[in-house]
């Protein structure tokens, strides 16, 4: 029996590096929510475990043992930290199955956004033009550093090693205010480090979606999606070709399949040795002087994504005339049982065609609900 395990806080986790971290409520209620849709994902000898459970107007850890946890043969978390495998630990799974604290140290340092750099300078090492690709983020350890970079680079984007959903990012535009300063200070005192780029005019965000499994890499497939307010804003349903034909508006479709290979190469040598998992890599098309050019490495997620998820539902679920949107949507009940009745979804070969799907199910209770929207007129 495979356990998944739903824990989407599993970035603010990293950042926090302890066993007995406590998400926000908020998150923790988004991903009390929203676990259900998991089961789109799994198989019929699949069990998928919800991290949380409801205690009064808050919320906590779901510590209960699992009946029948040694049946368990093999736990595949939203990602791997120490909070989830303290968890685990709690409810009786097999310690064989979880990762040893020194591989938890490993991955950590692997998810820490400086290997952004090293796939950066790794890429534009190999590739015949280097000159097309974005130089590196600079690694920044102290408030001097931070200030200096603004003076070179007025338009300045600054990152937590370690954050979530389009979280940690700090802007500057030509001067250091005192909010900003006292915010980077925040940073370097927490995680020990800012990383720093020049922002970009970026005209759309994609991911490349890989697994690493036996020291080998296989790519999965590709994910485009939307960001608001630098956050997750929800992906386009569509199959791979037309993801492509999309991403044709801006560049050159073999200028995106080498540089998968390329990617691919560097996730074989730099991370498949040391991690089994799904891997997504962020990448945006941005305008520079009237052309667009490709950003091929912002940071690699070393677990699951919205965006891969949005990638098997449509390859399992969705009928291939079909396009849409994967959404996580937030609203009070009322709303929210509104949308799911005025648009219900139709079918066609028995797939989903046209209309609108809650992937998880509206209580008295939901905030947060996964949907899917189709409409056949755009296919």
């Amino acid at each position: 029996m495979e356990l998944l395990v739903f824990n989407p806080e599993h970035d603010y986790a990293l950042a926090d590096n302890h066993p007995h971290f406590v998400a926000l409520r908020s998150a923790a209620k988004f991903a009390y929510d929203c676990a259900p849709f998991m089961r789109y994902l799994a198989e019929d000898e699949h069990v998928v475990l919800d991290a949380y459970e409801p205690l009064g107007k808050d919320f906590r850890k779901n510590f209960q043992p699992l009946p029948e946890s040694q049946r368990i043969t093999k736990v595949v978390p939203w990602g791997w930290d120490a909070a989830v495998v303290y968890q685990l630990q709690r409810i009786g799974v097999d310690e064989r199955l979880l990762p040893t604290e020194e591989r938890l140290l490993q991955l950590r340092e692997l998810a820490h956004r400086k290997t952004s750099i090293s796939a950066i300078d790794y890429l534009r090492g190999l590739h015949p033009h280097p000159e097309r690709l974005p130089e590196s983020p600079e690694y920044l350890t102290s408030i001097r550093e931070v200030v200096d970079f603004v003076k070179t680079k007025p338009d300045a984007l600054f990152k937590s090693p370690y954050s979530g959903n389009g979280r940690g990012h700090l802007y500057a535009h030509k001067v250091c205010t005192p909010t900003f300063l006292r915010q980077c200070e925040g940073v370097l005192k927490r995680q020990g480090a800012l990383l720093a780029e020049r922002q970009y005019d970026v005209v759309q965000d994609f991911a490349m979606e890989f697994s690493c499994h036996n020291g080998d890499v296989t790519f999965r497939g590709y994910s485009l999606f939307k960001t608001e307010h630098y956050g997750y804003g929800g992906n386009l349903l569509m199959p791979d070709h037309a993801i492509l034909q999309h991403l044709f508006l801006y560049i050159n479709i073999a200028e995106v399949e080498y540089v998968q290979s390329l990617v691919a190469q560097f996730l074989r040598e730099k991370i498949a040795p040391c991690y089994q998992g799904e891997a997504g890599v962020d990448m945006f098309v941005y305008q520079e002087d009237g052309v667009c050019k490709l950003h091929p490495f912002v940071e690699v997620n070393l677990r699951k994504t919205m965006g891969l998820a949005a990638h098997d539902i449509y390859a399992r679920y969705c009928h291939p005339e079909s396009r849409g949107m994967f959404q996580i949507v937030r609203g009070d009940v009322e709303t929210l049982r509104a949308t799911s009745l005025q648009n219900p979804m139709r079918y066609r070969d028995g797939m989903w065609f046209s209309g609108t799907l809650f992937l998880t199910p509206v209580t008295n209770n939901t905030q947060y609900a996964v949907v899917v929207t189709l409409n056949s007129e755009n296919a």
